[in-house]
């Protein structure tokens, strides 16, 4: 099998103000290659101590900033907060419903208007970490079998980018987001 397309991963959260997605994009090449040894110890920690896809999701994020506290390099100008995780939430956006449909905010927007509560910002940026790790260090003909099966995180991947993301919901407002589509893969098998 060959993936062409880029998997993106989107995760359905229920808030207050009702259900939001977020939907997040693999890092490029070139962050790889400059994050690439917290990436791989990240996933290589989670991985050894048999987290895997049963609570890595939850843990992702904050293994990375202990891998990056333990090497002294998460603070700083240039640390892995202002760097890998700035990059991680810039290539991440909520798309929430309005009176006039789907819109879509950058999650450091969101974090920073408090749309999102702490406990869902945490549970969210636990599943993107595992996806950035999963999939940067996952072989191209493996990636989608891999981040498939962070189904059980109420996620799914995508080969959309989040404008096709939520141009695909239906219209919604905060009041009726029980039309709330299921969201399966729409990369074909």
């Amino acid at each position: 099998m060959r993936i062409d397309k880029r998997l993106n991963l989107v995760i359905e959260v229920e808030t207050g103000e009702g259900t939001v997605f977020v939907h997040s994009t693999p890092v490029s090449r070139e962050v790889f290659e400059r994050y690439f040894l917290i990436i791989s110890k990240t996933f290589a920690a989670i991985i050894s101590e048999g987290l895997s896809f049963i609570s890595g999701p939850r843990v992702a994020a904050l293994m990375l900033k202990k891998i990056a506290t333990d090497l002294g390099v998460w603070e700083g100008r240039d640390g892995i907060n202002n760097g890998l995780m700035a990059e991680i939430r810039r290539l991440s956006n909520v798309i929430m419903p309005s009176d006039r449909g789907w819109y879509t905010v950058p999650f450091q927007d969101a974090i920073d208007k408090q749309l999102l509560d702490e406990s869902d910002i945490a549970e969210v940026e636990g599943l993107i970490a595992f996806f950035i790790c999963a999939s940067a260090m996952s072989r191209k003909t493996e990636v989608q079998s891999v981040l498939e099966r962070m189904a059980l995180w109420g996620s799914s991947i995508t080969s959309l980018n989040s404008t096709e993301f939520a141009a695909s919901l239906p219209i919604s407002s905060p009041e009726k987001t029980s039309q709330t589509p299921e969201i399966t893969s729409s990369v074909p098998h």
